[in-house]
């Protein structure tokens, strides 16, 4: 049996989607609910014997969290629980750039875990994926109102990846997983571009002029501390551009060696979610 965490978020619960017609699947949740072609258990990451419950007959998981400073400690309370059920397979979404003395305190804590791992008996699988372009449609309203996206990527370019294909990815992996046992997969979108192509591919989609306005990334975390976004999450909001290297922003061909047909491009995405910046409804700092 597989085990999906983080089962109703956006990776999560497109992962259930991909796994729709594999028989023994179930979906670890906070709250009753019910999740098609998936049987669901309550429980929690702080929540240790509602973990031993939902680790009964399962020997796969697919460990995804939702990012805080507890994530570390909250992670290896999971892969206790699930190594005393006998799981034999974590799959772990991780993220490129993720190492021990990354600027970003979430690659921190992503290293952390990985490292737990590597030491484990488990067989391991990581899902390394660069930048969301989910994360663009925080654009909707700034590009409604004023016609601009700020952000404090400088003029970097990252191969920014749909989380469509993330969750597609891994559950390629999870219907398989032996053969990716070992293996680190990063996931990227198939080409690097800079902020300033987003705006202007942004604008191309809805017929408007959109522009790039860079900020500094003190200027960016004053303005989230401003709207009270933790600490933490500012800092790592507002220093992401630094971290990745030149060699981590270039495009790989794992995705499309997965998913068997090329990642999803930036234009194809914009397409697909025309309406959120012709309507303007999203806004956030990201």
């Amino acid at each position: 049996m597989i085990l999906v965490t983080g089962a109703t978020g956006q990776i999560g619960g497109a992962v259930l989607k991909n796994l729709s017609d594999v028989s023994r699947v179930r979906a670890l949740v906070r709250e009753p609910i019910e999740i098609e072609d998936a049987e669901t258990v309550v429980g929690s990451f702080d929540d240790a014997g509602s973990l031993a419950s939902a680790f009964e007959g399962v020997d796969t998981l697919f460990l995804i969290g939702r990012d805080n400073p507890d994530q570390v400690e909250q992670h290896i309370r999971v892969l206790d629980a699930a190594h005393a059920a006998g799981v034999r397979h974590i799959v772990k979404l991780s993220a490129i750039a993720a190492r021990a003395d990354s600027p970003l305190a979430l690659m921190r804590w992503h290293h952390a875990i990985e490292e737990r791992l590597r030491a484990s008996d488990f067989a391991w699988t990581f899902l390394r994926p660069h930048l969301f372009m989910q994360n663009l449609l925080r654009f909707a309203g700034d590009v409604a109102e004023r016609g601009t996206i700020a952000a404090p990527m400088s003029d970097r370019e990252t191969p920014l990846v749909d989380t469509r294909d993330v969750a597609q990815a891994a559950a390629a992996v999870l219907r398989d997983p032996a053969a990716h046992a070992g293996q680190i997969h990063t996931l990227t979108g198939p080409q690097a571009l800079s902020y300033s192509h987003v705006a202007a591919a942004i604008g191309e989609i809805i017929d408007k002029d959109v522009t790039y306005e860079p900020r500094s990334p003190q200027e960016f975390r004053a303005g989230l501390r401003d709207a009270g976004i933790p600490a933490w999450r500012a800092d790592d909001l507002a220093g992401v551009a630094a971290a990745y290297t030149d060699d981590e922003n270039a495009p790989t061909d794992d995705l499309p060696r997965l998913l068997g047909r090329p990642a999803t491009s930036l234009s194809q995405f914009l397409s697909d979610h025309r309406d959120r910046y012709e309507s303007g409804l999203s806004r956030s700092h990201l």
